[in-house]
């Protein structure tokens, strides 16, 4: 997954989202649950979905880069892993690889308020099942307790565009600190996940 300012020339140029560290400070717990949002900036846009007629603009979540899940900053339990695979088109990279019930956090990245999305490629391996989409946001209750704002799942063992999962921000304005969190549903269930983008915000 970011702050988006909307353009007024160049969507490219004045979109963003970003990683971000997240700063936790001493003092009573309502400045502790202040999110400090000083390192947010704006980050590389591309439009990777343009042959599934999506122009909207994007940025890699934390931890990758085009066709390879490093997975850096990411927390991985349960059995994620990141290993290669063979990725759409026939080439290889690495993924992220979900077992039944494994979890993966994604670092912090910065978000914005006007309805961000993200989207990503994704194949069962086994079972159909997919992975749980969710959702914290620093200084809200979804910080402790994520929040499920959706389902991506594959079509058999062949690699599929998600549709685009909303990560429904506070309606405030300036930055805000995001965490993503990947559940592989529970069964005979074996997702990858490859190229996880963050829509800037809803065209």
């Amino acid at each position: 997954m970011p702050y988006i300012i909307r353009p007024r020339r160049f969507p490219s140029k004045a979109l963003a989202a970003c990683s971000a560290l997240l700063v936790l400070g001493a003092g009573s717990a309502q400045a502790a649950s202040l999110p400090d949002t000083s390192t947010c900036e704006v980050p590389a846009l591309s439009q990777p979905f343009l042959y599934a007629n999506d122009s909207n603009y994007y940025t890699l979540a934390p931890g990758q880069m085009p066709d390879s899940f490093e997975g850096q900053g990411w927390t991985l339990s349960g059995g994620a892993t990141v290993k290669q695979s063979t990725l759409a088109g026939g080439k290889a990279g690495s993924v992220l690889n979900m077992p039944n019930g494994s979890k993966a956090v994604s670092p912090v990245m910065c978000a914005g308020s006007e309805y961000p999305q993200a989207r990503t490629m994704v194949r069962n391996v086994v079972g159909a099942s997919g992975v749980t989409f969710n959702v914290s946001y620093q200084g809200t209750s979804s910080w402790v307790t994520p929040k499920k704002t959706g389902t991506v799942k594959g079509n058999g063992s062949e690699w599929t565009l998600s549709a685009p999962v909303n990560l429904e921000p506070s309606n405030v304005s300036g930055w805000q600190l995001l965490k993503i969190t990947l559940v592989a549903l529970k069964g005979a269930n074996e997702v990858q996940i490859s190229n996880l983008y963050v829509d800037p915000y809803r065209r």
